[in-house]
């Protein structure tokens, strides 16, 4: 292989939001997009760049029709928090209006995304 036909790495520009900016984004996931192509480097990037964003995954026990003990080494997906150094929580219907607030709170403090796991009973 040339290196000519390597891919190019362009260097990302820095996405930094301002004060003056203080929108936060919801993603609403499915265990199965964290499986995705694509994803892991993703959160790895607006970690790096302190991206205001929560990630609001919706966890009914499976990711793609195969249960969740199967499909991640790890059922339980806040735990991704720590790897990618983010803040991270679970929530259930009763909490969840709460600990979205706190998450929101997180990132507009400069804290970058925020992991929260919506456990929906079954």
């Amino acid at each position: 292989m040339s290196l000519s036909s390597k891919p190019s790495w362009r260097p990302y520009a820095s996405r930094f939001r301002t004060l003056s900016d203080p929108t936060v984004e919801i993603r609403e996931l499915r265990p199965a997009d964290l499986l995705r192509e694509g994803f892991h480097a993703r959160l790895n990037r607006e970690a790096l760049d302190h991206t205001p964003v929560v990630y609001l995954i919706r966890n009914d026990g499976y990711a793609d029709g195969v249960p969740l003990p199967l499909a991640f080494a790890n059922p339980c997906l806040v735990d991704l928090a720590p790897a990618y150094r983010l803040r991270g929580a679970r929530a259930t219907a009763e909490t969840l209006d709460a600990v979205l607030n706190a998450a929101k709170a997180s990132c507009l403090a400069g804290h970058g995304p925020f992991i929260l796991e919506h456990i929906i009973p079954e």
